[in-house]
């Protein structure tokens, strides 16, 4: 495939509408006011649509561990877990719910200038990256403090922007909704130490990567995701983003991407096949370009499923590893146990 253009400066052209399209790069900043005419929400649809969240995980051989914040606007939540990949534990797996402010807080900035913080008496997910920090900071704090044996997870890392492959950014039209804009970025170096359930992990020499999504979204959103981050043999890095059911509205917005050291590489519609009453079971991914034949062996899952009468959500979230192969520039890559996840979401918001 082409490479993807430069991402705009700006989410709206000077008409106010949207830069629909698939780019690398970020934005500075993701904020809607700018929309107009027809893709200007009123107050009562943008306070209903406007949802936005960071998902952030990181891995190594031994260890992986990821959390989301989701601001929803009328209520929050986040999620965090952590799993032993040399033993097949599960060091930790929580979630959380909360009025929207002051619990929660969601910056307009994917990159720098993040600032994403849930904060409960017993539960403290951050994540930040100061203007003109060449890093991305994640800390987890799970449990109330304990005098013996302290949190359920302390996990303290960080994920290295400078040197690595571009974001990848997309702003895609929502069938009953009017916009979402996501910045995917994966295949970033980490580094820090994560204790929980009597264990620590040095993350020093991790991979990692990072979702931020914006959008005044549908009633009702569904998707299957999958993520992945770890090496080749050779050490490279390397990070996988594919969904199947969102942002393939048009012809030019796709999310699907690979990270290959310092190259971001766009791949096609990806085709997921699953057991949605068995998760845990095995997952299988192709893109339409041939570029990835993926196969994905669940270790656990997160799941939420609520029924809240005007909110509803059927989620799934198994973690594991990913192998296969990655076709590119006339090379094939086996990809052996990177650790990641796949995602099953059915949600009416």
């Amino acid at each position: 495939m082409a490479p993807l253009p430069s991402c705009p400066s700006t989410l709206t052209d000077a008409g106010g509408a949207p830069r629909y399209g698939t780019y690398q790069g970020g934005l500075e900043v993701v904020r809607f006011d700018d929309l107009a005419g027809a893709y200007a929400p009123g107050p009562v649809e943008r306070f209903r649509s406007h949802k936005k969240w960071l998902y952030a995980f990181v891995a190594t051989r031994e260890v992986a561990t990821f959390f989301a914040v989701v601001d929803l606007n009328y209520t929050s939540n986040a999620f965090a877990m952590a799993v032993d990949l040399s033993t097949n534990e599960v060091l930790v797996d929580e979630s959380y719910l909360g009025p929207p402010r002051p619990v929660v807080k969601v910056s307009d900035h994917p990159g720098a200038g993040l600032d994403v913080a849930f904060r409960r008496p017993d539960a403290q997910l951050t994540a930040s990256r100061p203007f003109g920090d060449e890093r991305f900071h994640v800390s987890t704090k799970l449990g109330l403090p304990r005098l013996l044996g302290g949190r359920k997870l302390e996990a303290s890392w960080s994920l290295l922007a400078a040197g690595a492959a571009p974001a990848l950014t997309v702003v895609a039209p929502v069938d009953g909704g009017i916009v979402n804009v996501t910045q995917k970025w994966a295949g970033l170096l980490g580094f820090g130490r994560l204790r929980a359930a009597g264990k620590s992990f040095n993350l020093d020499g991790a991979v990692g990567g990072l979702d931020s999504t914006f959008g005044l979204l549908a009633r009702r959103t569904s998707w299957r995701w999958a993520f992945a981050c770890g090496r080749l043999d050779d050490g490279t890095p390397v990070g996988i983003n594919l969904v199947e059911g969102f942002n393939e509205s048009r012809e030019d917005v796709n999310e699907n991407a690979v990270w290959l050291g310092r190259e971001l590489i766009p791949v096609g519609r990806a085709r997921f096949s699953w057991n949605r009453s068995d998760v845990l079971d095995r997952w299988s991914v192709t893109t339409t370009d041939q570029s990835l034949d993926l196969e994905f062996r669940p270790i656990a899952a997160h799941r939420e499923h609520r029924d809240l009468k005007l909110v509803r959500s059927r989620f799934a979230q198994p973690v594991g590893r990913w192998s296969g192969v990655l076709r590119h520039g006339g090379q094939e890559y086996r990809l052996e146990g990177l650790p990641g996840v796949a995602e099953d979401q059915d949600v009416l918001w």
